[in-house]
C-alpha cells in the first residue's frame, strides 16, 4: 500500500494519526498514514480542538447566489489554557474560482488584530477537489499578537472577489457558511493549521 503523507510537524502528525484512530492500520511513526486511511481521516468529523485547543469559527454574512463576493467574517477561538501565537496559525477557504482569466484578489475589511497583521494568497489546486479548484489561505504577521487562553481574535472580516466583479456559484464553494442566523457558529469546512499540520476542520475530499 502506498503511503501518502499529512501535513505536520513530524512528531504532532503522528499524535494526529493516533487521535484520529487509525494505529494499527496504517499508521506510521513519521506521522503518515495508508492511502486508504487517508480517505477516512480526510472525511472524518471536525479534528478535535481538544488535540491543540485552537479553532476557528465563522458567520455568514451574504446569502446571495450567485454572488460576486465571497464574504467570511472569523474569530479563532483558543479555549487552552496558554496563549496563541497568530503567527504560528494560517486558515484556507475553500472554493471553486469559476473565472481563472479574471485575477483573483483578497481584502480585509476590518480585523481586531489589524489588517495590516492579515494577509492572503491564493493556491490553483491540481487536481481540483469536491467544491473547491483553489484555497486562499490566510496568515498573520507578528504584530497581530497572540490569542490569550480562553479568549477569541476578535473579528475579522475578509472579502473574495476578482478584479473584474465575475460571479461566483456559492453552491459549489466549500467553505461558503449560508446561514441566515449570522451567529458565530464552529465551522468545519474552514480549516486551520499550525506550524503548517492541520488542527481543526475538515479539507475537501479529492
Amino acid at each position: 500500500m502506498r503511503n501518502v503523507s499529512m501535513p505536520r510537524a513530524s512528531v504532532f502528525g503522528y499524535g494526529l494519526c493516533l487521535a484520529l484512530g487509525v494505529l494499527g492500520t496504517g499508521c506510521m511513526a513519521d506521522g503518515s498514514i495508508g492511502e486508504d486511511q487517508a480517505s477516512i481521516a480526510s472525511q472524518a468529523a471536525v479534528v478535535p480542538a481538544a488535540l491543540t485547543g485552537v479553532k476557528v469559527q465563522d458567520r455568514s454574512h451574504d446569502n446571495d447566489n450567485p454572488d460576486n463576493t465571497l464574504y467570511a467574517l472569523y474569530e479563532v477561538v483558543n479555549t487552552s489554557a496558554s496563549a496563541v501565537p497568530l503567527s504560528s496559525l494560517t486558515m484556507r477557504y475553500w472554493f471553486t474560482n469559476e473565472s481563472p482569466s479574471d485575477p483573483l484578489e483578497f481584502d480585509c475589511d476590518w480585523a481586531q488584530v489589524n489588517c495590516t497583521n492579515v494577509s492572503g494568497r491564493f493556491v490553483v489546486l491540481s487536481p481540483a477537489r469536491s467544491n473547491a479548484n483553489t484555497y486562499l489561505e490566510i496568515s498573520f504577521g507578528a504584530g497581530a499578537g497572540s490569542v490569550a487562553a480562553n479568549q477569541n481574535s476578535g473579528e475579522i472580516q475578509t472579502r473574495v472577489h476578482h478584479v473584474a466583479w465575475e460571479n461566483f456559484n456559492t453552491t459549489e464553494t466549500y467553505s461558503f457558511i449560508s446561514d441566515p442566523s449570522f451567529v458565530y457558529k464552529d465551522t468545519q469546512t474552514v480549516t486551520l493549521y499550525q506550524a503548517g499540520a492541520l488542527i481543526w476542520g475538515v479539507e475537501p475530499t479529492p
